[in-house]
């Protein structure tokens, strides 16, 4: 297993150079058989940068992530720092730098950057990978649209400071405060005019404007830059120093803060990514809470992609982004660029939204795989128990059949009439068995997997049940089965073919499981808007521990059937079955003094005559 320490860092930037670093750090990861993460840290300058640097460094980005490396944007203005901490917060200590990549400007520019590196992390192992440009050092160009549309409005925010400065001081000046009270004010405008410009060289020409202003306005002789005391050259240095500084804070704190409210909304985006996943189950919530994310952070149009749609086949400027967890990909997101290019920060987002729908789908997959695998074992299950219990609950019937079949095929004539009409009766008795058997278990896997058309009819449940009665007595004469009638008519709207089939299971199963001379009742009365049907039985009962489980497929109970025979658990598993088709229920209670009570309920309908 691959140790994060295996892992290679490389560090992205817009230099023509950063495409050789990346080729090389490619390298080393397939001769090592390492993975690599391509790192960008992006500083308050980034916006600054100009179109083609941006596009360049799109692409090298690009080319890293087509190398199998995971891209990772970071926040930050002190780079060896970022790289540093990256590295000692996810384990890496291989690390791919270029020997220029952070000369010229302030973004890039590090005269000691691998030393500054390796004072951060001392135990990195740091690989430099020479440009083949030392003479002609790469400087980033700053986007000067940019520049020319914000000097304007900076100038004047710095004049207007400083004249306000002035102001105020010539009103203290009045009222008789000190100097260093009126210093104050500048001071004070020197860190308004940082607070609100665009660059640090506004707070550095102000600092300078105001000791100027100082002197010419409140310095004896006054409106004019000579000074008569000798202290005072000292005083406007400590003046200048401390203006400079004040502004150079102010500049990082305000770059700090939007570094701050990047990192914050980036995290906001992630919450609610990560939230919302939480919520989706299938594949389809998963793909939607990607397309609504994508939605709320891009400006540009996308499109959503099934993974079988070759990335050859997408043309146009567009840029294609999988949602992919190592090998599989699940699906590509096709974002338009040609209009406007996407930011870095945008595509760091991106990347982790993309990452973590990525991942719930992989988790939905194994989901899926684990259900199915487990509905398949379910099967198998079920398939085996079906054959062990046929094999060993008709065993007794067939042998029965064949064994009194060849018997009277060979004595016939040497049994008297009654022992051959016994003969007969019990074969009758038993293929009887073996067919309402095979029509049960029919009937229920029918029922099941929605393969049965229900016929539904409005019938009087009387009816219903005395043919029910009237087929079981006919082969049990030795039970008291008893209607009680209700004192209304009661109809149903069902499929009469299945109730039929319901209550010839539920009075076979009073039959089997009571003594010869027990007593079966069958009663009907209506609740509300259904019809309750009770078979009620004097015999054994059943245990608590088997109420709960005796409608179960193949569940036969803890007490074994006297006979031996009627034990497959298909006939009161197909009357829940039956009943549930209509949208009732059924139970088994205990009947008083002793014997069981199997209840279930039927939809009722309105009794009309017309006359």
């Amino acid at each position: 297993m691959q140790n994060d320490n295996d892992r290679i860092l490389i560090c992205l930037s817009p230099a023509p150079s950063n495409r050789m670093i990346i080729e090389a750090a490619v390298g080393m990861c397939r001769s090592s058989r390492t993975d690599m993460t391509a790192l960008f840290i992006e500083t308050s300058a980034y916006s600054q940068l100009s179109p083609q640097d941006k596009a360049r460094l799109q692409e090298n980005m690009a080319l890293a992530r087509d190398a199998g490396a995971q891209v990772e944007v970071v926040s930050g203005e002190d780079i060896p720092f970022q790289i540093a901490e990256y590295a000692r917060r996810t384990g890496i200590r291989r690390i791919v730098i270029g020997q220029s990549v952070f000369s010229g400007h302030r973004l890039f520019r590090r005269p000691d950057f691998s030393e500054e590196l390796l004072r951060y992390l001392p135990d990195a192992e740091l690989h430099i990978i020479p440009d083949g440009h030392r003479k002609a050092r790469y400087r980033p160009q700053l986007s000067q649209p940019v520049r020319q549309s914000a000097v304007g409005l900076d100038i004047l925010v710095s004049l207007f400071t400083l004249s306000a400065a002035t102001l105020l001081g010539a009103l203290f000046y009045r009222l008789g405060f000190s100097s260093s009270n009126i210093m104050m004010t500048y001071l004070l405008g020197v860190t308004l005019i940082a607070a609100g410009t665009s660059h640090r060289g506004y707070s550095l020409a102000s600092a300078a404007a105001a000791v100027l202003l100082f002197n010419y306005f409140f310095v004896q002789p006054r409106f004019s830059l000579r000074v008569l005391e000798s202290g005072y050259p000292v005083t406007f240095g400590v003046m200048f120093l401390t203006s400079f500084i004040t502004g150079t804070l102010a500049v990082r704190l305000k770059a700090t803060a939007h570094q701050a409210a990047q990192t914050a909304y980036r995290t906001r985006i992630i919450s609610d990514t990560d939230q919302m996943l939480a919520k989706a189950r299938t594949r389809e919530e998963i793909l939607e809470v990607c397309t609504h994310q994508l939605r709320e952070l891009l400006e540009q149009p996308f499109e959503l992609l099934d993974a079988s749609i070759p990335v050859e086949s997408i043309h146009g400027e567009t840029e294609v982004l999988p949602l992919q967890v190592q090998s599989r990909t699940y699906a590509r997101v096709r974002i338009d660029v040609h209009e406007k290019p996407l930011e870095i920060s945008e595509h760091g987002i991106l990347l982790s939204i993309l990452g973590e729908c990525a991942f719930a789908l992989e988790n939905e997959r194994y989901a899926r795989e684990k259900e199915e695998a487990a509905v398949q074992i379910e099967n198998e299950r079920l398939r085996s128990t079906l054959l062990r219990s046929i094999s060993h609950d008709l065993r007794t019937p067939l042998t029965s059949i064949s064994g009194i079949a060849s018997s009277l095929l060979s004595h016939e004539d040497s049994f008297d009439a009654d022992t051959r009409h016994g003969l007969y009766e019990t074969i009758y008795t038993d293929s009887l068995w073996l067919t309402n058997m095979v029509e049960n278990l029919l009937a229920s896997t029918r029922l099941e997997n929605n393969e049965a058309h229900l016929h539904f009819s409005d019938e009087v449940l009387e009816d219903i049940i005395e043919e029910a009665v009237s087929h079981v007595r006919s082969f049990s004469p030795s039970r008291d089965i008893t209607v009680l009638s209700p004192s209304e008519l009661l109809l149903v709207h069902v499929d009469a073919g299945l109730i039929l089939q319901l209550l010839v299971n539920l009075l076979n199963n009073a039959v089997e499981h009571t003594p010869s001379g027990s007593a079966i009742r069958v009663s009907s009365v209506k609740e509300g808007d259904h019809v309750l049907v009770s078979v009620a039985d004097d015999g054994p009962g059943v245990p608590d521990e088997d109420k709960e489980r005796i409608f179960d497929m193949f569940y036969t109970g803890s007490d074994p059937v006297s006979d031996g025979r009627r034990s497959l658990g298909f006939g009161l598993a197909l009357c829940r079955t039956i009943v549930r088709a209509h949208g009732g229920d059924i139970h088994v209670s205990d009947n008083s003094p002793h014997g069981s009570v199997f209840s279930f309920t039927l939809p009722a309908e309105e009794v009309s005559l017309n006359e």
